[in-house]
């Protein structure tokens, strides 16, 4: 078996610590934590893409991949900030809605605005042709990953 093609493994692991250690995912922008930033674009993009003013926590779960709970949570927080009103379902009212005011859509749009400037500059240091090269790779990663992820435990 050719051994060479490991020969980059630390070079590989040592590029993705480095992203860790910037700590760039996990800046408060506008005074609000990442995880509610990206609820508020959840909710605004949904809104974009299917004219649906409203999500409710289980729809916002899974476009995160993250817990009912934990966006119950950040939903309080919200709330409580005035960037979202929660009522119940039509037609279950166990069910709450999600819907962003237009305090949280000023914000959402501000955010998204904030990011694409910040990823056009990625473009423009990297240059088109290694921008698309990037998407490509990046991509591969992922799906590389969630292969990992469908995998069970072989301990």
């Amino acid at each position: 078996m050719n051994e060479d093609r490991y020969d980059n493994v630390d070079g590989l692991m040592g590029a993705f610590q480095q992203f860790s250690r910037l700590n760039w995912q996990k800046t408060t922008m506008f005074g609000l934590k990442p995880s509610e930033i990206r609820v508020l674009i959840t909710i605004r993009m949904s809104k974009k893409r299917t004219g649906k003013d409203t999500l409710t926590v289980s729809e916002i779960s899974q476009l995160l991949r993250v817990t009912s709970p934990t966006i119950t949570q950040m939903v309080n927080s919200l709330l409580s900030q005035g960037f979202v009103v929660r009522t119940s379902h039509t037609q279950d009212r166990r069910i709450s809605v999600i819907q962003l005011t237009e305090k949280g859509e000023l914000f959402a749009d501000k955010a998204v605005a904030k990011i694409r400037d910040t990823f056009k500059g990625m473009i423009d240091y990297l240059g088109e042709e290694k921008s698309e090269l990037l998407i490509e790779l990046l991509n591969g990663v992922h799906a590389y990953f969630e292969q990992l992820n469908d995998q069970p435990d072989s301990l």
